[in-house]
């Protein structure tokens, strides 16, 4: 069977920071490994890898996958690209929708999606692919599937668990990122060589060691930021140096520039 068989396609709608895209083929997400939205992401097809600091696995068709804003993840796909097939909903911290959002999205959790929430996506899809569509209706969809999710139980992720020396290393970051850290400093409380934790690292993340750190600092600086702390204080304290590099790290992360506060 060719590769022919795959329509790829990309449809998207957006309403009031929310938005779904339907989608088949290569991910777009290259360098997105963190994002100040959350994101919710329903698998339908192709042979791929979920990799986040404390889960590694594989999904299957209909698995949802619930990743709150700021949490480090990437889906690897494997052999044909044309198959990746998946929903996407992203939305931003909405206050008719604050209750639901803590309760919903307070960790990184995966579901199997049941015929309650593929009906909901369903929907989602009828839109995106309607000439009529009606993108008021993304915040009613998003209320009803937030409330899917915080009834259903989770699928046992201690059968996924990350590499242990990698877990070790990413909670250490987490524990220590207010300060300026280091490769050698996070290997010494792993018990292991610079080196060999880089390797590791990559290998099971697939982000080297010290863009997660950096990554990692960005996050801290936009906190600052929006705290109302000045961009050249908060990256002097987060540990850039270069005002410029950060500036153009800041902005290719985020999407806008330190002066502008929020999104």
């Amino acid at each position: 069977m060719g590769d022919k068989m795959y329509k790829l396609f990309s449809q998207q709608i957006s309403h009031d920071g929310i938005t779904f895209k339907h989608t088949r083929g290569a991910s777009d997400r290259s360098g997105k490994e963190f994002h100040i939205y959350h994101e919710i992401i329903l698998f339908l097809g192709g042979d791929a890898e979920f990799i986040s600091e404390h889960i590694h696995m594989k999904p299957t068709h209909s698995t949802l996958i619930v990743i709150p804003k700021e949490t480090y993840h990437q889906m690897i796909i494997h052999n044909t690209p044309e198959r990746y097939h998946r929903c996407v909903l992203q939305f931003h911290d909405i206050p008719q929708l604050s209750r639901l959002i803590s309760e919903s999205m307070s960790a990184l959790t995966i579901i199997e999606a049941d015929s309650n929430i593929r009906y909901l996506f369903d929907k989602l899809i009828g839109y995106t692919a309607s000439q009529h569509s009606q993108p008021p209706l993304l915040s009613a969809v998003l209320t009803l599937l937030l409330s899917e999710i915080t009834a259903r139980d989770p699928l046992i992720l201690t059968e996924n668990p990350q590499n242990p020396l990698v877990r070790r290393a990413v909670d250490y970051i987490n524990q220590h990122i207010g300060r300026r850290l280091t490769v050698d400093e996070i290997a010494a409380c792993c018990s292991v060589s610079p080196s060999t934790l880089s390797h590791i690292f990559k290998r099971e993340m697939n982000i080297p060691l010290h863009r997660f750190i950096i990554k990692k600092r960005l996050i801290n600086a936009y906190h600052r930021i929006s705290a109302g702390e000045p961009a050249t204080t908060a990256a002097m304290e987060c540990g850039f140096n270069d005002y410029s590099g950060f500036y153009k790290q800041y902005k290719k992360t985020f999407g806008f520039p330190p002066s502008q506060r929020t999104r």
